[in-house]
């Protein structure tokens, strides 16, 4: 008879087995410098680009939406110049469609335009920016940039009057120029005198340190967005 020699098959193969599943397990592995990864961040980013007073969405080539900030959503419900439809960010105007529909294919090819979409009164602005995709990218993607409804939001005027110490009607007054009214154009609104208007005007330089109409303008125009209540409202 012949003698069985010990088999050492059995032990590479508990070897290989437990190198293998030491391998699954680094894979699985999700400790807290993995947790505080890639999904906080992401979180975070998006709480920021909620608090941007541009809506801002990206989109591939077909036009499906990918994301979309708060004033972004709250542009497309509103159905005036673009909406939603579908799962694809379309024009609501059909001779408008085609450009739209081009111009996010020239961003997929590398190039950025500017488009006015809706009707004359209520245009809104686009600016279509080709975003740079990296080796593994499932898919290019463009940013659409929306214009502001308006130069001066209600809700930062009303804000920065607050911090400047202006009452009710300077508060009323600012808001109107910041709208481009000129002060006779403010007494006619609010029915008083221009003269009252003027000396309105005049406390309100004085209150924030501005030379000038525009001087004040301006420095409104440039301030930055408080959009935690601008959520709220429009939310309601």
């Amino acid at each position: 008879m012949f003698e069985t020699q010990p088999s050492r098959v059995a032990p590479k193969l508990a070897l290989s087995a437990h190198t293998d599943s030491a391998r699954v397990e680094k894979r699985r592995y999700a400790g807290p410098e993995r947790r505080g990864g890639k999904a906080p961040l992401t979180r975070w980013l998006t709480l920021m680009l909620d608090e941007m007073d541009h809506g801002l969405m990206l989109v591939n080539a077909a036009g499906e939406l990918r994301h979309a900030n708060q004033l972004a959503r709250h542009e497309l419900a509103r159905g005036d110049g673009m909406l939603l439809a579908q799962g694809r960010v379309q024009s609501n105007r059909s001779d408008e469609q085609t450009v739209l529909t081009q111009a996010l294919v020239d961003a997929a090819r590398g190039r950025r335009c500017l488009l006015t979409l809706g009707q004359e009164g209520s245009a809104l602005s686009v600016a279509v920016v080709p975003m740079a995709a990296e080796p593994g990218d499932s898919e290019p993607l463009t940013l659409l940039m929306l214009g502001k409804r308006r130069s001066c939001e209600t809700l930062t005027v009303d804000f920065f009057a607050r911090t400047q110490g202006l009452t009710g009607a300077e508060a009323n007054v600012l808001q109107a120029l910041c709208s481009g009214m000129r002060p006779k154009e403010v007494a006619r609104q609010f029915g008083v005198a221009v003269s009252t208007v003027r000396s309105q005007i005049s406390s309100i330089r004085t209150k924030t340190q501005t030379a000038s109409i525009q001087d004040l303008v301006n420095r409104v125009s440039v301030l930055p967005p408080i959009t935690p209540v601008m959520k709220s409202a429009l939310a309601h």
